[in-house]
């Protein structure tokens, strides 16, 4: 039975990430695992805290109860039929869902948390987005019952986030809107010249070609190819109220090898109006 994986902490934020992860796990006939971890080594770092680890663990313990049975409750009311399991871990979160990312469908984190979990853009995120072992989906906004938008660059991973936008927009009965987005650095020479429009002649192209086995693979996913002249990040962000998912890679064209997350990426983790997927170079189908 396949998995997927979500971490947990007491935020709202959090909870809504159970209940979008028990829906998606249903939908791909997959148990649910959730996650609370914290770091508890960090503690007997503090000398502050030393002569009180026993209370402060044990307190720990109480709020993991309470967190596991609050986003268990969450996810049974999300998708009533999913098999629910769950994990504490007492190491550093981004460590805890790396490792549990390994054969899981899906990794699934909130937009916002608290405490060690916390994953508002803070490390969690950038770290477990570039070094999980399968798609990261970041919950935020109000999904859309709209089509799969995917950012297509021709970047080194932009095929697996292809693969995942195609498996993802067949398995909900939807639709594919593949953007391609370029932006001229507002260039006189390159306006005058008229290479706009024999760049974006070419880039169609492109993005045909590209799109073409894909579509020989997912035949029951209807495909809309956009180009526009625009920042991707911003382009993408724009459209994702009408989506139901938009997916990236975590480095795109040009992308630098040591960035966890690249500007797109985090772009969209801040500013998307529905979930992101984010597929990492370690992430496989």
């Amino acid at each position: 039975m396949s998995t997927v994986v979500v971490g947990v902490d007491g935020s709202d934020a959090a909870l809504d990430a159970v209940a979008w992860a028990a829906r998606e796990a249903a939908a791909r006939h997959a148990d649910l695992l959730l996650v609370q971890a914290f770091d508890v080594a960090r503690l007997y770092a503090d000398a502050a805290v030393a002569p009180l680890l026993d209370d402060v663990e044990e307190s720990i313990r109480t709020e993991a109860r309470a967190t596991l049975d609050a986003a268990r409750a969450a996810a049974e009311a999300a998708a009533p039929g999913v098999q629910v399991t769950h994990a504490e871990d007492r190491r550093a979160p981004s460590v805890a869902l790396v490792e549990r990312s390994h054969g899981a469908e899906l990794l699934v984190l909130g937009s916002a948390g608290r405490g060690a979990m916390g994953t508002a853009l803070g490390s969690v995120t950038l770290s477990v987005a570039s070094h999980a072992h399968c798609p990261v989906v970041v919950v935020r906004g109000a999904p859309a019952e709209g089509p799969v938008l995917v950012g297509v660059d021709g970047g080194p991973l932009s095929d697996a986030a292809l693969e995942h936008a195609f498996a993802v927009a067949s398995e909900h009965g939807t639709g594919l809107v593949a953007l391609y987005a370029w932006h001229d650095g507002r260039s006189p020479a390159l306006r005058a010249a008229g290479a706009f429009d024999r760049l974006r002649d070419a880039e169609e192209r492109a993005l045909a070609e590209r799109l073409a086995g894909w579509s020989e693979r997912y035949p029951d996913v209807a495909v809309e190819r956009v180009i526009e002249r625009e920042e991707p990040g911003r382009a993408l962000a724009r459209r994702s109220g009408a989506a139901r998912l938009v997916v990236v890679a975590t480095r795109g064209r040009g992308g630098f090898s040591g960035l966890l997350l690249g500007s797109t990426g985090l772009a969209l983790v801040q500013r998307a109006d529905c979930p992101v997927m984010l597929v990492g170079p370690a992430a496989t189908t």
